[in-house]
């Protein structure tokens, strides 16, 4: 009896841990091997005080980060004497990885842009590159520096229709120096020796106001091996 009640429990634990913990997408160049973080940001407890981790590790940085219908709600920062243009709305995960595997959904709302991203080891963090989605474009680019030192060079860009009232899938991979995205049907590839810098956050950012995220998760990966030649 003791032994079938044990045995009961196990499963049970096993089923939630494998129900909380979710699959990761299918992939072309990476292996997940470890489930790094997973945030539904379904709750307020996503979020810690401003710039401090929430319950899962994630930061709301710049800007203002909420939880509004079971989702991540942003609003960039307004000008300020320190930035007088404002600042697109910054979510990041510190990490220290080399080949990922993200995975999410978004909704750009009214927002005019949103951005998936990854910084590298530095300290401060630089910029290392992203994937950019707007309701008409989809790029990629790699990315330098911080601040007013920050540079960018677009690698590659297709023309999209993304539906800004809907919800929409993304899987990211960063294998080497290559960097692949999926956005529901779509995909987008680059390449560039930047992307082979280890990842010190790994995140989102939006302009505007109205852009949501939810089910975020990233994994530690490797590259696929190749198929041996008989």
């Amino acid at each position: 009896m003791h032994r079938t009640l044990a045995f009961v429990t196990l499963v049970c634990l096993t089923s939630l841990v494998q129900a909380e913990n979710p699959a990761p997408p299918p992939t072309q160049l990476c292996q997940p091997i470890d489930l790094v973080t997973c945030e539904k940001f379904d709750q307020p407890a996503a979020f810690g005080e401003k710039g401090k981790p929430g319950a899962n590790g994630w930061r709301g940085g710049i800007g203002q980060w909420s939880i509004v219908e079971g989702a991540a709600y942003e609003i960039q920062e307004g000008p300020s004497e320190k930035r007088p243009h404002g600042h697109e709305a910054v979510c990041e995960y510190v990490t220290d990885l080399g080949d990922l595997v993200l995975r999410g959904e978004f909704r750009l709302g009214d927002s005019p842009q949103v951005g998936f991203v990854c910084r590298d080891t530095n300290q401060p963090n630089h910029h290392l590159g992203r994937v950019v989605i707007t309701p008409q474009a989809i790029w990629i680019q790699k990315m330098s520096g911080i601040a007013k030192e920050t540079r960018k060079e677009e690698l590659t860009r297709i023309k999209v229709d993304i539906d800004p009232t809907a919800w929409h899938t993304i899987a990211i991979e960063v294998c080497g120096d290559r960097w692949i995205a999926r956005i529901d049907q779509h995909m987008i590839a680059a390449q560039h020796q930047r992307f082979q810098d280890r990842k010190g956050r790994v995140g989102m950012v939006a302009r505007g106001e109205g852009a949501q995220f939810r089910n975020l998760a990233v994994w530690k990966a490797t590259a696929k091996k190749k198929p041996s030649a008989e």
